[in-house]
């Protein structure tokens, strides 16, 4: 369905974590946290678990801004992982949205489905509108 943007949002994510050529801007441990958090953002996600994918997203900005605060990661590099993860959540919340809507209509459906069956199942007799009772006056004379 939506497997266009989980992928483009995992290469966003990545992109942010892949160094530029030159000196490394982040510790090979840091690094290998942030790439596991990334692989558990798109594992979740693949599976349609939006609302674990971001819970793992939220852990993965959990160590960028800690690594920060170690001194393991350079600042620009926090910055650009930070926007990563960012436009990542904004997909991710747009997907979860979307599949929620789509399971509240789905439950509605059904429920409208099985109205009609009992309705067809269990027809009202048939019953005239209600009439006034014009000129039947209990003491008319």
């Amino acid at each position: 369905m939506r497997r266009l943007p989980i992928a483009a949002a995992g290469v966003a994510l990545a992109l942010g974590l892949t160094g530029c050529a030159g000196a490394p801007t982040y510790s090979a441990e840091t690094a290998s946290s942030l790439q596991h958090g990334v692989l558990s953002v798109a594992t979740a996600a693949n599976g349609k678990d939006y609302a674990g994918a971001l819970t793992q997203l939220a852990a993965i900005q959990k160590r960028n801004d800690a690594a920060l605060k170690a001194g393991t990661i350079a600042a620009d590099r926090h910055d650009a992982i930070a926007k990563s993860i960012a436009v990542v959540q904004a997909d991710l919340t747009a997907l979860k949205d979307a599949a929620e809507r789509a399971r509240l209509q789905q439950q509605l459906d059904q429920l409208q489905q099985q109205q009609q069956q009992q309705k067809q199942e269990h027809p009202q007799p048939h019953q005239p509108p209600d009439k006034k009772d014009k000129g039947k006056g209990g003491d008319g004379g």
